[in-house]
């Protein structure tokens, strides 16, 4: 049984006999943390196998191609009896999406603002965190205390650190950093299961590939590692990024959330976007990158429109590619990024 198997079969066994709350939420910035703290199960909802591409969406066309997946995805097995759904304004699209959510579901489905400058109003918006998650203790019963919240950070902190040791040692595959970032399972669970999977060999990778932009789907990981690349750094927020900030232990909890959460959140939607490249090029030094795959999925505007100037700023062969979760055009992203490849491979023999 190869370690992506054993880590779904773990999941699937954990969400037979769990019976806490689960609370679903979208975005990076709602930190899983408080919503252990709440009482509840914390699941990311994401991209999964076997959801329904040609479902009816009451999204509309030009609408952000993940933004219109995600009632069909709400319908995959993992999501079913979700008692709320909550998540941060990362952009218009993500808005709307709730808005949506908030009509078709019979959950209670929680918004709360988020800035689109860095250091605009923090107390406003730490605010609207707080609201929020006041929410979620309604719906649990449960109170998050400071101690119960110091007590999940310190087992996030824990769990970030574990694995980014095994990412810097290439023995964390991607695929499983990609399941991992979404999984409902307790941080607790996630590293008793990496500690025991540590005897993981290093994966040989021949060309060394960044995958970055929008939250990716099912297959393209696959697809991309099909032909002896690897993606050594995931810069969705699905991969690497999801664990690159640890929360400060000192202080009030819920402030250190905000800023790790909220504030310090690295995504193309806020402006400006220095500290999200200058990350992306300090993840490409650390990880010795040859060239960098950037997806945006169809009519996601941040990553769509940074495309160009990170083609400039990040100075690595840089393979630009728009893909429709709803529609996904598989053939053309393999030809395209097996041509990228064979390109790189042709590089490296030239340097050789």
């Amino acid at each position: 049984m190869d370690v992506i198997t054993g880590f779904d079969r773990l999941e699937k066994h954990y969400l037979a006999s769990e019976s806490r709350p689960k609370v679903g939420y979208l975005c990076l910035r709602v930190s899983p943390e408080y919503i252990e703290a709440c009482g509840a199960d914390a699941l990311r909802i994401a991209p999964r196998p076997g959801y329904d591409l040609s479902a009816f969406t009451p999204i509309r066309p030009d609408g952000c191609s993940f933004c219109r997946s995600v009632p069909a995805i709400l319908e995959t097995d993992v999501y079913r009896n979700l008692n709320a759904i909550i998540a941060g304004t990362c952009c218009d699209q993500m808005r709307r999406l709730m808005d949506t959510l908030n009509d078709l579901l019979d959950i209670p489905v929680i918004l709360f603002g988020a800035p689109r400058t860095w250091n605009a109003d923090p107390d406003y918006f730490r605010g609207e965190m707080i609201d929020a998650f006041g929410k979620i203790e309604e719906i649990t019963g449960n109170a998050a205390t400071e101690t119960e919240l110091l007590e999940r950070i310190r087992v996030h902190n824990n769990l970030k650190n574990s694995v980014n040791h095994l990412r810097r040692q290439e023995k964390l595959p991607t695929a499983l950093l990609q399941r991992i970032s979404c999984s409902i399972l307790p941080p607790e669970e996630i590293l008793s299961f990496l500690s025991n999977s540590r005897d993981l060999p290093a994966i040989p990778a021949e060309i060394r590939l960044l995958l970055a932009g929008s939250i990716p789907g099912v297959w393209e990981l696959d697809v991309i590692e099909s032909n002896g690349s690897r993606v050594v750094a995931d810069a969705t927020c699905l991969g690497d990024r999801v664990f690159h900030r640890l929360t400060s232990e000192k202080g009030d909890p819920v402030q250190q959330l905000y800023q790790t959460y909220v504030e310090d959140n690295l995504c193309p939607h806020r402006r400006p976007v220095t500290s999200t490249i200058d990350y992306l090029k300090n993840l490409m030094d650390e990880r010795q990158i040859d060239g960098v795959v950037y997806r945006s999925v169809k009519y996601c505007h941040p990553w769509g429109l940074l495309a160009e100037r990170m083609k400039k700023e990040l100075e690595a062969p840089l393979l630009i590619v728009d893909d429709d979760l709803t529609s996904p055009a598989v053939e053309n992203f393999r030809t395209r990024v097996g041509a990228f490849t064979e390109m790189l491979k042709m590089k490296l023999r030239r340097r050789a």
